[in-house]
């Protein structure tokens, strides 16, 4: 998920601590466990953290997300994404799952203005792109007439093709 969060989050962890958890369960001897480094350290330029930030985070850590910028090597300073009144900000974010951010092999906020502006920019906002690597092969569907009857579209298999499947 992708969109302006209006959310200030310096370089705050979006991920629940190992030793965090065992502090509030009291499970000393748990702490001593060496917590494997699963995710990337997020990096990011702006240094700000505001109350919608902390939200973010904590709804990071609450349901498993992650926050995507500042995490792969094409935006390890952790960019800027907004440019507004003269100051600089990160509050545009990517935000996916654990499996998401294991596929991202590129995520970069686009700094070249005329991109934005060619783009019917008037915003003060950078575009943000994601790449990701994922193996799949596609499958053409037939697609019917949407009627007023039938107003779902249907995709039809159709055995004859199943090599190309």
């Amino acid at each position: 998920m992708g969109r302006d969060f209006n959310a200030h989050t310096a370089a705050l962890s979006d991920t629940l601590d190992i030793s965090d958890l065992c502090e509030l369960l009291q499970a000393t001897e748990l702490a001593k466990i060496e917590q494997p480094s699963v995710v990337a350290t997020r990096q990011n330029r702006d240094a700000s953290v505001g109350g919608w930030g902390r939200e973010l985070l904590d709804l990071c850590c609450d349901i498993g997300l992650l926050i995507l910028n500042g995490r792969t090597s094409s935006d390890e300073p952790g960019e800027f994404t907004c440019l507004v009144n003269g100051g600089r900000s990160t509050i545009d974010y990517i935000v996916g799952s654990l499996a998401v951010w294991q596929v991202a092999t590129h995520l970069e906020v686009i700094i070249d203005d005329t991109c934005y502006c060619a783009m019917g920019g008037d915003s003060d906002h950078r575009p943000l792109r994601l790449r990701l690597n994922i193996n799949c092969s596609f499958v053409e569907l037939q697609h019917t007439v949407v009627t007023k009857k039938n107003f779902l579209p249907r995709f039809n298999y159709d055995k004859s093709k199943v090599k190309e499947y």
